[in-house]
């Protein structure tokens, strides 16, 4: 989480308080004409990234190098991590645990030898075994060595002998030593991945040039991976760092500033011994250009402190240069069709509304610049994995993924801007509706004219040409970067775990504290504080206490904002909304206020946080228009989304937020339309089901809505579907006789009778006819008549009726065939029926597994060494159907249900499925 920068900064510190790269750079050159103080140099990841595994690369290696049985282990740890530096500690801590510290140095030198060309591909793993070839090849070997690196220490062997401090570092790599030895400084390498500081009196008499690796060095011992290693005190190098800093100018590059040993270390000499810092310096080289973002972690605690500067946009690979260059705006060059080019710099526009992205709508270009909307938590994590994948050249990129209404839209927006402002070098294009596929010769085209930024929303719709045209862009430097946005279920269920290896994802899922407060402070200044309160910390505290409640829920930003902005006041809000959509008429008996409500309908009863894509299809809401489907973006959703802010998919429609959503139903119910609606759902589900429609257009979650519905909507929504499907098909008459069932206002009885008479007149007759007879079954039972019941539920088990048993409808006969037995038994005390629900028991159990058995029919189970478990499948099978043979003669001529069978029950289906093999725990 965020910590929030101190409250002193916001009000007294502005731009001109941070420095650049070209402040940064002026400050080395005088501080190498004045030549009287030392030069303290410490390296983060950011440069040898360059020509190293990422972060989330090494945490790759760390995989392959895990115990295969422990791999189950391995990825539940690091997926749990919230972020890739996490997610590494948390490997490196597995892999010490299940395969030892030998392993993990292991992986440490193979990743590294990536930088060697001498080594062969497929002798890496040969090599990384071999400590001592591996210290034979950073001594003759050839390396990639790092811009960064090579343009450092020519900077640095210009220096005086006096001015050249020690260098740290967190690197496991000699890359820095062999850059420094190229440019005649001799180094070497000193591994501190313990609390074994060497003493400052040591580093004075090294002959050749010092360089701390704090973390361990990729041939020694051991390294500092694991969390509580990284995050533990460490006195010995507090108080090594102590003397380094006395009388020095300590230049920080390429170091994220993560809560690690040094920066503990780092953090207690400069705010706890501040005397001491009037005869120190630190210069600290963010690469990002946002201060909000840089200073909102540990970072923060620094600004301000005597002696600390902070400079930002510093690329580590141009600080080092031999001139100041300056910074000139490269030619604009067109963009490519279906895309455009994020500019530099937004231009307000008078027609501007910042109120309305808070009421729910989408975000436009102007609530991305810089103090529109605060840049949230998420944002900063995406924008953080884009940058690193620039600072390689790309080939990969970032995804905002989370629910409906948690703020990815304008994150990417903001993201893409904060490149395009930052990166001249860098084109960032954003795709527009109707945009062209992605292909390989697109791509080439686009990357001949510089590298890009390619930014899409519903990144759905691109992650199938993603992956066809991957040789392309999935490679380190290649030219082409990717920011996506998109709901998490589109992207998981698509293509999203192909495109891991490249894409990384950042969940977005409700606010932080720090969030909430920056949020109400920009209420604040727009004059939308709610209630007209100016009590920034009570807005802020009640954001964050909303969004806490509702953790639960996936979907807490937006519905916290709604909270906090309208509570009670909601209601009344989405009623005058339905109200004004009721006066827009589609037909003589449906108008928008009806397909709203719908929509509302299916969210709220199938998919209420948009996360399972079961809420309303567009061609479900055309259908309940009575129009084409091709029409209903047209004339109904480009509407809906202007006035009601409904948001999408993928091919689903969905309100902004559940609450809306719950509101709109319950208005439904006291205004009276509630049945006119649900049926309407229904009825497009049904006439889409009648008309053959394919299943991708999903029909079937409008028409089988009655089954996830109580009384009385659920015999509302079943008459709907029964009206759409019209008389040929009994699937939808069951379920509405079911609704009816569970009504439990004996209705359901004379349906089924009713049905009876015409069975073998639906099309779909041997589909549905064994759960028609459960269903007939179930109701029998409910008005006391166990007999009967019981002969239709064996009946459905029977061979010869309808289409073949499967295992779904096995289970729902025997567990209507059970309780209707014990029901009759409990009325005849007959012997010769009372093991019945015990053998549907045991049956059921070896059909469905034990959990069904448990379940539904627990209290008929036999115990484990009871008799009955003795008896093979063939004798349970045969035993029922000589029990309700009869019955179901009787049952059959009773109801007049129209089927046929041998005059004898025949279950031989059933004991296949039995028979059949299962796990230890069963389905």
């Amino acid at each position: 989480m965020r910590t929030s920068q101190p409250q002193w900064l916001d009000r007294f510190m502005g731009p001109i308080d941070f420095g650049d790269i070209t402040d940064l750079k002026i400050r080395l050159q005088y501080l190498a004409e004045e030549d009287d103080r030392r030069l303290v140099t410490v390296f983060g990841s950011g440069i040898s990234s360059e020509v190293l595994p990422s972060v989330p690369q090494l945490t790759d290696i760390f995989r392959e190098h895990v115990p295969r049985a422990g791999l189950a282990r391995f990825d539940e740890t690091v997926a749990d991590a919230s972020d890739p530096g996490l997610k590494y500690q948390s490997a490196a801590a597995v892999l010490t645990k299940q395969a030892g510290e030998p392993t993990v140095m292991r992986a440490i030198r193979t990743a590294v030898l990536q930088a060697c060309p001498d080594v062969r591909q497929e002798d890496v793993a040969k090599v990384a075994r071999d400590e001592e070839r591996c210290r034979d090849y950073a001594r003759t070997g050839n390396w990639l060595i790092p811009r960064g690196y090579r343009r450092f220490a020519q900077f640095f062997a210009s220096l005086s002998g006096r001015a050249r401090g020690p260098i740290i570092t967190t690197n496991f790599d000699p890359l820095i030593e062999i850059a420094l030895g190229q440019a005649g400084i001799q180094a070497v390498p000193i591994p501190i991945p313990t609390d074994t500081a060497p003493a400052m009196g040591q580093l004075n008499e090294a002959i050749a040039h010092p360089v701390l690796h704090i973390h361990g060095y990729w041939t020694g011992q051991a390294s500092s991976n694991v969390p509580t290693r990284i995050t533990s005190a460490r006195p010995g190098l507090d108080d090594l760092l102590r003397r380094l800093l006395t009388n020095s100018v300590v230049l920080v590059v390429g170091y994220s500033g993560w809560l690690d040993s040094f920066m503990r270390s780092l953090r207690s000499q400069v705010l706890d011994n501040k005397a001491d810092l009037l005869d120190a310096e630190v210069l600290w080289a963010a690469y990002e250009t946002d201060a909000a973002a840089v200073t909102s972690g540990t970072l923060g605690d620094f600004v301000g402190a005597p002696g600390f500067t902070l400079y930002l946009g510093v690329d580590g690979h141009e600080l080092f240069t031999d001139e100041l260059e300056r910074e000139t705006e490269p030619e604009e060059t067109s963009s490519h069709y279906g895309y455009s080019r994020v500019p530099r710099i937004l231009v307000d526009t008078a027609s501007y509304q910042p109120g309305a992205f808070a009421e729910g709508s989408q975000p436009v270009w102007a609530d991305a610049a810089p103090g529109s909307w605060p840049v949230l938590s998420s944002t900063v994590s995406l924008e953080q994995k884009v940058v690193e994948c620039l600072r390689v050249g790309g080939g990969g990129g970032a995804v905002a993924i989370g629910p409906l209404g948690e703020g990815k839209s304008l994150a990417l927006r903001q993201v893409a801007h904060a490149v395009a402002s930052s990166r001249p070098e860098w084109t960032v294009l954003w795709r527009e509706p109707g945009a062209p596929r992605l292909t390989k010769d697109w791509l080439n085209d686009v990357r001949a004219t510089g590298k890009t930024l390619i930014c899409v929303d519903e990144a759905d719709l691109i992650t199938d040409d993603m992956v066809s045209t991957k040789d392309v862009w999935a490679v380190e430097g290649s030219g082409i970067a990717f920011l996506l946005a998109s709901q998490d279920r589109l992207w998981w269920q698509g293509a999203g775990s192909a495109l891991r290896p490249w894409i990384e994802d950042v969940l977005f899922h409700g606010i932080t504290n720090d969030d909430a407060r920056n949020i109400a402070l920009t209420w604040q200044g727009l004059g939308m504080l709610p209630n007209g309160s100016q009590e920034i910390d009570t807005v802020a505290e009640r954001l964050a206490a909303s969004a806490s409640a509702m953790a639960a829920e996936s979907n807490t930003l937006f519905g916290a904002v709604l909270d906090v902005r309208y509570g009670a006041g909601l209601s009344a809000r989405v009623e005058d909304l339905v109200s004004k959509l009721h006066e827009i008429k589609l037909t003589d008996s449906v108008d928008l206020g009806d397909i709203f409500g719908g929509i509302c309908i299916m969210q709220h009863a199938l998919d209420t946080d948009g996360n399972r894509g079961k809420g309303a299809s567009r061609s479900v809401i055309a259908a309940m228009a009575g129009l084409d489907p091709v029409f209903a973006d047209g004339k109904i959703l480009q509407t809906l989304g202007r006035e009601a802010a409904v948001t999408f998919a993928g091919n689903r429609v969905y309100c902004r937020h559940p609450s809306i959503a719950a509101t709109v139903v319950d208005y439904l119910h006291r205004e009276g339309a509630a049945s006119k609606v649900y049926e309407l759902v229904g009825q497009a589900g049904g006439e889409r089901l009648a008309k053959q429609a394919s299943t991708l257009e999903g029909y079937r979650d409008a028409y089988l809505l009655s089954r996830s519905l109580s009384a009385p909507e659920s015999v509302w929504a079943a008459k709907g579907a029964v009206q759409g499907t019209g008389r040929k098909i009994l699937e939808s008459r069951v379920s509405l006789l079911r609704a009816l069932r569970l009504e439990g206002q004996q209705r359901a009885g004379a349906y089924a009778r009713k049905l009876a008479l015409e069975l073998a007149d639906y099309d779909d007759y041997h589909r549905a006819v064994r759960a028609f007879l459960v269903e007939f079954s179930i109701s029998l039972r409910d008005e006391a008549e166990a007999q009967t019941s019981a002969g239709l539920a064996a009946v459905a088990l029977d061979d010869h009726v309808g289409f073949t048993l499967d295992e779904d409808r096995a289970g729902y006969a025997l567990v209507s065939l059970a309780r209707s037995a014990a029901a009759l038994n409990a009325q005849t005390h007959d012997a010769a029926t009372k093991d019945a629900p015990a053998l549907c028991s045991l049956l059921l159990e070896y059909v469905r597994g034990e959990h069904s058995a448990s379940k539904y029919l627990g209290r008929y189970r036999p115990p484990a060494h009871h008799e009955l478990r003795q008896l093979s499948t063939v004798k349970l099978c045969g035993q029922l159907a000589t029990m309700f043979s009869k019955a179901a003669t009787q049952a059959l001529q009773a109801t007049k249900v129209d089927v046929e069978t041998r005059g004898v029950l025949s279950f031989d289906t059933l004991r296949r499925l039995a028979d059949r093999p299962r796990g230890s725990d069963g389905r």
